[in-house]
């Protein structure tokens, strides 16, 4: 038998067991064990997107005070834009444990979303090179990464 026929079962294995480790972790959405957890995973999501927005906000400040090259300044504002998705991701995975927190989990998700779309935004602005847009877009930033901040010491 040639090797090339004796790899396939092992191939064929491998990707079997790909395919299940993908259906598992796609299917997964995990209850907190308690409030307090719950707490805790909204306070992390909120300071990850704080930090996130607060990056885009300042490279899109750089770039209009031309402390900062177009290309900087987007690649800095599109890698905040990415990052805010697993994020969201994450702290929308998790189900909430109780009524409460479903109505935290429908502010932080609000939060993130908004976040996650004004970070596009300034990128959009960025490369039409809006100046108004991404005026726009770096005050929108900057008051989602207050408001987040502020609800994330309310959490603590």
């Amino acid at each position: 038998m040639s090797p090339a026929v004796r790899s396939r079962p092992v191939a064929r294995r491998g990707a079997l067991a790909a395919a299940l480790l993908a259906c598992l972790l796609s299917g997964c959405v995990a209850p907190a064990l308690d409030s307090g957890a719950y707490q805790r995973n909204a306070i992390r999501a909120l300071d990850s997107a704080v930090s996130d927005a607060r990056t885009g906000a300042l490279a899109v400040e750089n770039l209009l005070r031309e402390r900062l090259t177009r290309t900087y300044a987007d690649t800095v504002v599109t890698e905040s834009e990415e990052a805010i998705g697993p994020v969201e991701d994450s702290f929308g995975s998790v189900d909430p444990p109780s009524a409460a927190d479903v109505r935290l989990r429908d502010e932080v998700g609000g939060l993130l979303s908004d976040t996650g779309d004004a970070l596009a935004d300034a990128r959009i602005a960025l490369r039409r090179d809006d100046r108004g847009g991404m005026r726009t877009s770096m005050a929108q930033l900057r008051a989602l990464a207050d408001r987040m901040e502020a609800r994330s010491e309310r959490l603590a």
